[in-house]
């Protein structure tokens, strides 16, 4: 009896650490078990949350994602998504909280600043942007796009050093750029600092020392801040490299025109007419100039001799005819100017509104009132109760025998008069029509209105 009771005393301080060791071993299984079924759960409840907010259901999705962060306060991603939906409602600084929850839960998941970075931009406080782009850059090599926003930050401080130091290390990431050239160069003209802004164009001429481009640019800025000693030398380098440069052409154009030298101008002038990179709009510009400082004959003569080559070159351009028009009648040329003006409206109908009052100073001249009547239309189109374009093409249908036509325009032109002195003159006028169409009394009649607007 006694052996057997030692025997199951034995038995069962053996066997109870094997059943220990089996219960502990349940037990962590049951843990995993359960941890595993929590990540599937919140797994499939992310995706639902997901298909919410790309589905529009924005409601949805903010209860699936904080029921998540109350299973798992440490679930970065949803907390990604809140700042999502927080910036979608422009609510960016609680967007930033969720970001910097996710970033402290996930350190090296470098999207979370990136769009940090950004948020601030947008309630510009750009200081604490910067120093995120300055994280992001040094952890993803200096991608151009971080860059390029780290700088548009420095600009927005007004920290232009920093904002050229950016600029550096995109150079060194992606060699020079002429964009980012001319930003530099910007900003050195911004900060005054002439020489440093021409010597971004150096950098670019000693890579490219052929490139006529780089020179007129480099001799643009001393030009324009009065360092003409500095900037020929670079002229003269793009000449002999590309003497028919249009660019080149309009520089050097300008540069004689404020020094009001009318020789070299008119060079100059003559050099940008010949080159056909040069568009219209800037000859236009420039033969503008060209009349306007140097008002003599001599000018004129030029100015006439290229835009009648111009003609010839592009005869369907309506603006050179009213150009060269204007250029026909500052000669006193009155017949060509008309003549040329009429080729113009006829072109283009809008650029009455522009020259109507030189042209209406050679048809003066000539006497010649009817040539109005093909432009009629137009010119009411284009005013409509100007009671003097009334009188105008009145009296050129009093001149081509149409006495109704001119009587009905006349008439018209009394309800937009308003000065005595026009109305005086639009009685005169159908005074004038009715005689001539043979009705007497009628003439009469508006000869006495005359008078009595001229003598109230």
């Amino acid at each position: 009896m006694k052996k057997i009771l030692l025997y199951l005393l034995l038995s069962t301080v053996l066997f109870l650490p094997v059943l220990d060791g089996q219960t502990k071993k349940q037990r962590n299984v049951a843990a995993t078990d359960k941890a595993s079924v929590s990540a599937r759960k919140i797994a499939v409840a992310f995706t639902d949350g997901l298909k919410a907010y790309y589905t529009g259901n924005t409601n949805e999705a903010l209860k699936v994602f904080n029921g998540i962060l109350l299973d798992n306060p440490k679930h970065d991603a949803s907390h990604f998504m809140l700042a999502k939906i927080d910036a979608d409602k422009k609510d960016y600084r609680s967007a930033i909280a969720h970001l910097q929850s996710a970033a402290k839960i996930d350190k090296n998941n470098v999207w979370y600043k990136v769009d940090m970075a950004q948020y601030y931009q947008e309630i510009q406080e750009y200081a604490a942007a910067a120093k995120l782009w300055e994280q992001i850059c040094k952890s993803k090599n200096n991608n151009e796009y971080y860059l390029m926003s780290l700088a548009g930050c420095y600009y927005e401080m007004e920290k232009y050093d920093k904002m050229l130091q950016v600029y550096d290390r995109l150079e060194e990431l992606i060699g020079y750029q002429d964009e980012i050239t001319q930003y530099k160069v910007q900003l050195y003209l911004a900060m005054d600092k002439v020489k440093e802004a021409v010597g971004q164009y150096d950098k670019l001429i000693k890579q490219y020392p052929n490139n006529a481009d780089y020179y007129i640019k480099a001799a643009t800025i001393y030009a324009t801040n009065d360092m003409i000693d500095l900037a020929m030398p670079y002229f003269a380098r793009a000449a002999e490299l590309d003497p028919s440069n249009s660019e080149l052409q309009v520089n050097l154009f300008s540069y004689w025109f404020y020094a009001k030298d009318q020789p070299q101008t008119t060079h100059f002038l003559t050099l940008a007419f010949q080159s056909p990179q040069t568009p219209w709009s800037t000859k236009r510009s420039l033969v503008s100039q060209y009349l306007a400082a140097f008002n003599n004959m001599e000018a004129t003569e030029n100015a006439q001799r290229l835009l009648e080559e111009e003609l010839k070159n592009d005869r369907d351009n309506a603006e050179v005819y009213a150009y060269l028009a204007g250029v026909y009648l500052a000669e006193k040329k009155m017949q060509k100017s008309a003549d040329t003006f009429e080729q113009a409206f006829k072109l283009d109908p809008s650029l009455l509104a522009d020259f109507f009052k030189p042209y209406l100073s050679a048809v003066d001249n000539l006497n010649e009132w009817t040539r109005l009547l093909p432009f009629e239309e137009d010119l009411l189109e284009l005013y409509p109760q100007n009671a003097n374009i009334y009188i105008l093409l009145g009296g050129a249908h009093v001149e081509a025998k149409n006495y109704d036509k001119a009587i009905s325009l006349l008439t018209k032109a009394m309800t937009f008069a308003y000065e005595k002195e026009e109305l005086y003159n639009i009685c005169k006028a159908l005074s004038d029509a009715y005689h001539q169409k043979g009705d007497y009394d009628k003439a009469s009649e508006y000869d006495q209105k005359a008078h009595q607007y001229k003598f109230q």
